[in-house]
Parts: C-alpha cells; structure tokens; sequence
C-alpha cells in the first residue's frame, strides 16, 4: 500500500477505515483475476483513446530543432549549455528532441539565451478556414 494511502487510511475514524480498507483488498482481490486485468486493460485502453498523448507542435519542433542545430554550430555539448541555464541535461535533451511537448516560455528564453540568441514571435494570418475550432 502506498505510504500516503496509509495515512490516509489512520486519518479515518475506526469503521470507515475498516470500511475503506475492506474496500481497497476486494478491488486489490478483483484485480488479481483475468476478468479484473482485462477490465482494467480496457480502462486504460479507453482513457489513452480520449485523452491521447500531447504532440509537440510543429512550429515549436522546429525551433527547439534550430536551438539545438546552433548549440551544435557554436560546438557547446549539453553539460555547457546546463552550467549556463541550469537546466539539467536529461531535460535539455529532452527539450531538443520534443520530449517535452509544452515547454515554458521562460525555459526557452534561457535556452535562447545560453547561446546569445533571444526568442523572437510573430503573429501571421492563417490561411482562410484554417486554425477554427
């Protein structure tokens, strides 16, 4: 049982505890047979189709790719750019490769500024019909 669930559990008054508790071990009893694994299958096979993974957007992937495009070009490795921004490397990484699908605009500020350049936006008309929700 999960440390937090436990304290949870010691927070309750004696009956619901045993109530909640009682509860906990037929869920935990249901999912330990094959009928409770395929229910719990098609749970999360239903969540994944409704709420699908977030893709980076295309625009932002194509600047995280000419951040780390100039990175390489002024020959700095991730370590350096980390010492500068102190982000750590496995989330630069992750950055530049679109791992990250929703960076902050402070984030990328930083990264922009490690390698003196900044972040510049401009707002452009989209073709007629497109971007409507």
């Amino acid at each position: 049982m999960h440390p937090r669930t436990h304290r949870a559990l010691e927070a309750l008054p004696p009956e619901e505890r045993a109530a909640a508790e009682a509860a906990i071990t037929r869920s935990v009893a249901r999912r330990a047979t094959p009928a409770g694994q395929a229910e719990e299958e098609e749970v999360i096979r239903k969540v994944r189709e409704e709420f699908p993974p977030l893709a980076i957007d295309p625009e932002l992937a194509k600047a995280l790719s000419a951040l780390r495009a100039e990175r390489e070009r002024q020959g700095l490795s991730l370590s350096d750019v980390s010492e500068r921004t102190g982000i750590d490397r496995a989330t630069l990484s992750k950055l530049e490769t679109g791992k990250v699908t929703n960076p902050t605009v402070g984030t990328l500020r930083a990264l922009a500024r490690a390698l003196n350049k900044r972040l510049s936006w401009s707002l452009v008309d989209e073709p007629a019909g497109a971007g409507r929700c």
